[in-house]
């Protein structure tokens, strides 16, 4: 079932050249998690011919096993969404978290490369960036960050670094064209409602009726790109991106603490603000970057797209789809 809605299929659709996909086929790896369904339900819309590749709805599908990608057809192009990007899960599984970004990653480059593939993209994460230096922020894609090797993250953060660091080699060694992205806090349809990330963790406690958590002193600051907007430049980036590149993928505006953010999310749903400021907890790390803000001026150069959601409405349109889904989980 779809469950984006109309409005924003018409909003990526109206910035994107998609006519490059007639006749053409999609191998979407990932596709049963946050951003692989809006891939599915764009493709679906577009009546592009693609193959959802996940291990969670076909146990065969996983980016880990070389044998089951390289058995596929050729494929015009691939975009890999795999990946574990909630906090919680990462950290109870971070051997899997870097063979996804090391095994897996080379396992889809070796497929591009061998079955001649157009275009691929490949998902990194601003995490990359570390905590930045002020002064570079908002951060460029030129940036080199900090990260510690033996952190509660390094699982994740140094996993994309890899992952990107193996982009490069392939590139330059096999001409694959591959093109890299780097998320800034994506929100909307299709978050998993229990993922242990901020919006999600803001949303199931406001249903429940109770007050939302901000763990620590509320000071870290964050930028949010609704998801059409998101998935509008990685799309064109596919089509028309320059090989062997880096892009930040996000909204530069507002940059926002977490106290702010909560006001605003209250403001968004008409509700007067509730929340708690509390320690982390044992299940999230507390090494979390104290501010993440992109520079996009690479990204709209590129594609010619900039972010048109704003906050609020993206939130009612987030909202909308977790009480769509309410009969399935337990908020």
């Amino acid at each position: 079932m779809n469950y984006v809605n109309e409005q924003d299929l018409q909003s990526i659709t109206s910035r994107v050249d998609v006519d490059l996909f007639k006749g053409k086929t999609v191998l979407l790896i990932g596709s049963n998690g946050f951003l692989g369904n809006w891939f599915v339900d764009l493709f679906n819309h577009l009546k592009v011919e693609y193959l959802a590749f996940d291990p969670s709805t076909n146990p065969k599908h996983d980016i880990n096993d070389k044998e089951a990608l390289m058995s596929l057809p050729r494929y015009d192009y691939v975009i890999n969404c795999a990946g574990i990007a909630s906090p919680e899960k990462y950290m109870k599984q971070p051997v899997l978290t870097m063979d996804i970004s090391y095994i897996g990653t080379r396992n889809v480059l070796d497929y591009v490369r061998e079955k001649d593939v157009e275009s691929v993209i490949m998902f990194s994460s601003s995490e990359v960036y570390g905590t930045p230096d002020p002064r570079a922020i908002p951060t460029k894609e030129t940036y080199v960050g900090a990260i510690p090797t033996m952190g509660n993250r390094s699982c994740y953060d140094i996993g994309k670094q890899v992952l990107e660091t193996l982009c490069n080699i392939y590139h330059n060694e096999y001409a694959v064209p591959v093109k890299v992205v780097r998320p800034f806090n994506f929100y909307g349809t299709y978050m998993g409602i229990n993922d242990n990330r901020v919006l999600s963790n803001w949303m199931r406690a406001y249903l429940r009726q109770e007050k939302i958590k901000i763990y620590g002193d509320g000071k870290q600051t964050r930028t949010f790109c609704y998801a059409a907007d998101g998935v509008a430049m990685i799309t064109q980036l596919l089509l028309k991106g320059k090989n062997g590149e880096v892009y930040n993928v996000g909204n530069p505006s507002p940059e926002l603490n977490m106290i702010e953010l909560a006001d605003k999310f209250y403001e968004s749903l008409d509700t007067e603000p509730n929340y708690d400021l509390i320690s982390y907890p044992d299940d999230y790390p507390s090494d979390e970057p104290l501010r993440r803000c992109p520079n996009i001026d690479k990204v709209v150069a590129q594609t010619n797209i900039i972010p048109v959601v704003d906050f609020k409405t993206g939130i009612i349109r987030m909202m909308e789809y977790f009480l769509h889904i309410n009969s399935k989980y337990e908020f």
